[in-house]
């Protein structure tokens, strides 16, 4: 890594869009259809011809022939990054995230280390949000069903935390949140519920996220994800001298029990955490080894400048303002180096960046067009390159969870199959409540 290299992202980003020249191929457009279908009829072999035909379909919004054909070139071509974009996107229209999230993760684990991976890991950060926001929709509308079946006891969430101080340190909320969060996946001892799920479940039931909520609703929230326990915290920064971490976990009655505080200096906020996820795991009934101890320390970063500009990055992602995120992330690098996780969070919100804003036509430029960014932005690709091979990453486990223990072989997409049931009322609740929790929960890797 250059942190040197790490230049303000807006100006790098819009320049990359703004029509810097790319290597690789071409835009495509549907007017190419029959052009393709006559020269596949002499080369049925050629993986990248059958990977564009794909694309031309799909720029045409003919996704079932599309699906046929990207599947076709993924099996020549499986280490193309169109195949997946093209499949992957296809099956997130038709509301089957489960399926395009596998697909993008697959590919990941396969070849995070081709490029052009990192665009479909952007399109994969693209699917998970979209598949929270639906996923909250849907436990609300059937709440009543939800609540005739008890949430998993093994399941906790984390909201994001209240922050008493001055507007700077605001963004610590979403901060926090998120590494406590990923502390307590690192453990691999508890359903932890998606940061992203958690938020997208606010927004719907319209509720400021790091704001004061009282314990009937915290318990309301925790039902909808399917979590017996969520913890909740407060900071309170009255002087740098003087920092105040609480937490209490709620229970799904709205019951708060295990209350706890510790006391500090503000530059003490970091080992404070650590300290306080210790706390929130005897709480829970785990008795951490030294190992695990160990590993919960050794996670995120030390310096607390860096932590905050990770912090306003996930600020900016949850609003929507992936170049902005990108930068503050480039700003925790520029500070510390070594946080993994800012590293990995700037990669995808380059990624995502330059996905949002491209058409159709242009899915065969993505996987070019992001790398040539992602240069741009001075990201070290060799230094992420096992992280996008690991796709699901445990140190990205906050936003991005694993896709695993709502889709395996036979048991059919989860997404898809309320969509059925919402469809047909004779079906029993109990049904529709089942793929639910099996969506809303994932169980760390």
């Amino acid at each position: 890594m250059r942190p040197h290299s790490l230049l303000p992202l807006g100006a790098l980003v819009s320049l990359v869009l703004s029509g810097c020249a790319t290597v690789g191929p071409s835009s495509v457009s549907p007017g190419e259809i029959p052009s393709l279908e006559d020269r596949l009829e002499t080369e049925p072999y050629n993986g990248e011809l059958m990977l564009r035909y794909g694309a031309a379909l799909f720029a045409a919004g003919r996704c079932d022939d599309a699906k046929t054909a990207a599947g076709r070139g993924i099996e020549l071509v499986p280490t193309d990054p169109v195949g997946p974009l093209v499949l992957g996107q296809c099956l997130e229209g038709e509301g089957r995230f489960d399926e395009a999230i596998a697909t993008y993760a697959r590919f990941a684990e396969e070849h995070g280390d081709e490029p052009g991976a990192t665009a479909v890991d952007g399109r994969r950060e693209i699917a998970l949000r979209r598949q929270a926001t639906a996923l909250a929709q849907r436990a609300i509308r059937f709440e009543d069903s939800l609540a005739a079946v008890p949430p998993d006891p093994q399941a906790v969430g984390v909201l994001p935390l209240v922050i008493d101080g001055e507007a700077s340190y605001q963004p610590l909320s979403r901060g926090l949140a998120h590494m406590i969060t990923t502390d307590l996946a690192l453990l691999g001892r508890f359903r932890v519920v998606e940061r992203i799920q958690l938020g997208a479940l606010m927004q719907e039931l319209e509720l400021a996220q790091g704001s004061r909520v009282d314990s009937a609703t915290v318990a309301r929230v925790g039902r909808l994800a399917r979590a017996a326990r969520l913890v909740q915290g407060l900071v309170a920064v009255p002087s740098e001298d003087d920092t105040r971490l609480e937490s209490s976990l709620v229970l799904a009655s709205g019951e708060v029990v295990n209350p706890l505080r510790l006391r500090g200096s503000f530059q003490d906020l970091m080992r404070m955490e650590k300290d306080l996820v210790v706390r929130v795991v005897t709480a829970l009934g785990y008795q951490l080894t030294q190992a695990e101890r160990q590993l919960i320390l050794e996670s995120g970063t030390r310096d607390l400048i860096a932590f905050l500009a990770f912090s306003r990055g996930l600020l900016a992602e949850d609003a929507g303002d992936y170049e902005q995120a990108a930068a503050h992330y480039a700003e925790a690098l520029r500070r510390d180096p070594a946080f993994g996780q800012a590293r990995d969070r700037l990669r995808i919100t380059v990624a995502v960046d330059v996905v949002v804003s491209s058409n159709p036509g242009e899915i065969t430029t993505l996987a070019a067009r992001v790398d040539q960014a992602l240069g741009s932005a001075g990201v070290d690709m060799e230094a992420v390159t096992t992280t996008a091979a690991l796709g699901s990453s445990i140190m990205d486990i906050a936003s991005m969870q694993g896709e695993r223990a709502s889709v395996s072989a036979g048991q059919g997409d989860a997404t898809r199959e309320i969509n059925q049931l919402t469809g047909a009322p004779t079906v029993p609740p109990s049904l529709l409540v089942e793929a639910v929790i099996r969506i809303i929960l994932r169980i760390p890797g």
